[in-house]
């Protein structure tokens, strides 16, 4: 796992296994080059913690290997950040060991999970609803970390350590029943025992099977990802049409795989989530949207938009145009007000009317219920929110939209369509040039 002459950090908690973890790579270490060092977290969630952190210094001292000891109140960030103690544990503890590493210049962080934490592991996330990708749980190499021990069980390391005299610490909170993994270890998996003593190894063995076929399952994954979506920073955009070609289990892989992209992990997220996209990308409604953990979806017509929190929407507040020059717009692009001799042609983002028959100051705001604009061969005035239904505009280009009117009268949805009538034509004198200008071009 480690390649010679590596540097490796090793987090050390004092309890028997992490004990093991650092006597095992300070052994290893000479022989592979290894330049060991070790990391303690104190949670501050036991009175007898610091009898831990001082544990772990005499054990340090002893074997001469480099120590950083952190204390963070592991309770308070639960309740400040409104979650449960052992996720803030788990999220305190993997800043503070990343930290560490990249202060001290270790490229690998060793962990000691061992083979019953990894069947815990696979229970924890069953009971929880994962899928197939969540329960081949814990990697043995997972850059930056890595899992040496996962080969052996809790009582084979323990049993090591007694017959080589190292002492270790007994964590009193592993007995208490308030926490579900608690429960997991002392009273679902003795029960499961019961019925199969190996019950740790088929789990374990079935976690090895599974990520065989997730990591062979994520390359497949990728490239259809690749194929088919577009992926930006901080956004995928997938079609609906490619779930629904694809078979469900590649289908619930694709959601997955997005999701990842746009999140970082799959942490909170379960199969009955994925199952929550996949019936949002298959339903009539042509706009509507998720909120999961971590992750906005919004399915607009035919894509599913996939985001860490919803896209922000500039809402163009009102002004008045008095006459010709450039105005700035809320979302950066610039309205250019010209009058012209004589028409230069109208455009996607350009719209030209009769200056004699249009007066300032023109108004500019965003759209409001009950906008009607009149158009070409529909005998009246139609509902804006009609015509941007038919043009299928997302629901955040509608709130965007920048409404140009004169005396009331709506004369120009910037960019998206002009009204019917009031066009500069030969003979009609002086023209009003309304002209959209991006937003590189306004900087510019």
């Amino acid at each position: 796992m480690l390649p010679a002459g590596s540097r490796v950090l090793a987090a050390v908690s004092g309890g028997a296994d992490s004990v093991a973890l650092l006597h095992l790579l300070h052994g290893a270490a000479a022989a592979r080059g290894l330049t060991v060092e070790a990391a303690h977290l104190d949670h501050a969630l036991r009175p007898d913690s610091p009898a831990d952190a001082a544990h772990v210094r005499d054990l340090c001292g002893a074997l001469g290997v480099p120590l950083t000891v952190a204390r963070i109140d592991v309770a308070a960030l639960a309740r400040s950040r409104g979650g449960g103690v052992e996720e803030a544990a788990r999220e305190a503890r993997r800043g503070f060991l990343r930290e560490t590493a990249l202060a001290r210049g270790c490229g690998w962080i060793a962990l000691g999970h061992q083979r019953d934490d990894q069947a815990e592991t696979f229970l924890l996330r069953l009971l929880r609803g994962a899928g197939t990708t969540g329960l081949t749980g814990m990697r043995p190499v997972d850059p930056p970390f890595v899992r040496p021990l996962l080969p052996f069980a809790r009582a084979e390391l323990a049993g090591w350590l007694a017959e080589a005299g190292i002492g270790w610490r007994e964590d009193a909170s592993n007995l208490d029943a308030a926490f579900v993994r608690n429960r997991v270890r002392h009273e679902l998996l003795p029960l499961l025992a019961s019925y199969n003593p190996a019950i740790g190894e088929r789990l374990n063995e079935l976690c090895r099977q599974l990520a065989d076929d997730e990591a062979d399952w994520s390359v497949r994954v990728a490239a259809e990802l690749a194929r088919v979506a577009e992926l930006g920073d901080d956004e995928c955009r997938l079609p609906c049409a490619a779930l629904g070609a694809a078979s469900p289990a590649l289908a619930g892989r694709l959601v997955r795989g997005a999701l990842k992209h746009v999140r970082g992990d799959l942490r909170r997220l379960d199969a009955g989530h994925v199952r929550a996209v996949l019936a949002l990308a298959a339903a009539s409604r042509p706009q509507a949207e998720l909120h999961l953990p971590g992750a906005w979806i919004g399915r607009r017509y035919g894509i599913l938009r996939l985001r860490r929190a919803p896209p922000p929407i500039v809402t163009q507040p009102p002004f008045l145009v008095d006459g010709p020059g450039s105005y700035p717009l809320a979302d950066g692009r610039l309205l250019q007000v010209r009058l012209l001799a004589a028409s230069a042609g109208e455009g996607a983002g350009v719209a030209e009317f009769c200056a004699g028959s249009v007066g300032f100051p023109l108004q500019v705001r965003a759209p409001r219920p009950g906008d009607r604009l009149r158009l070409p061969g529909a005998g009246g005035t139609r509902k804006l929110q009609d015509l941007f239904v038919d043009l299928k505009l997302t629901q955040e280009d509608r709130a965007a939209a920048v409404l140009v009117l004169a005396g009331g009268a709506l004369l120009w949805v910037a960019g998206i369509r002009r009204c019917a009538g009031l066009r500069s034509v030969a003979g009609c004198g002086t023209v009003l040039r309304l002209e959209l200008s991006a937003p590189s071009a306004a900087r510019g």
